[in-house]
């Protein structure tokens, strides 16, 4: 593959990923702003917050999303883009209000049209403790 994204132009489309309504209205932000590939941090506050006090699974899953399509970004040319066509996620044990909860993705293989990105979601103070585990299968989609 030649042409993949790198620079400027992958930080534009992690900033683009991560400027999407949803994660933007749960206040989802990178680790690091200037390493978007590590990850991003999903605050357990305001609309991410069950009646129960704890983390809302689709917040969970909103964050592991991007997390899996940041993963992903690194194989991708200017004129792709990888998009969830199946996820499984195992929820472990509860993020509570008040805590962040650290969402990173590792591919474990990216082939011609499809990328397999395992995920794990984290207690920020706490990354041997994992909030949920998912398997993240992405579609390439756009010219190749």
């Amino acid at each position: 593959m030649t042409g993949l994204l790198t620079g400027d132009d992958l930080l534009a489309r992690a900033e683009a990923a991560l400027a999407v309504a949803l994660p933007d209205a749960l206040g989802v932000e990178f680790v690091d702003p200037h390493a978007p590939l590590d990850g991003v941090v999903l605050p357990v506050a305001g609309l991410a917050v069950t009646p129960a006090a704890t983390a809302h699974a689709a917040a969970l899953g909103a964050a592991i999303e991007l997390a899996g399509y940041l993963a992903v970004l690194p194989t991708l040319t200017p004129a792709q883009h990888a998009v969830t066509h199946q996820i499984s996620t195992q929820y472990l044990r509860a993020a509570r209000a008040g805590q962040r909860v650290r969402v990173v993705g590792k591919l474990a293989k990216r082939a011609r049209d499809v990328a397999f990105v395992s995920v794990t979601a984290s207690l920020e103070d706490g990354p041997d403790r994992p909030v949920a585990l998912s398997q993240v299968t992405k579609s390439i989609v756009g010219a190749t």
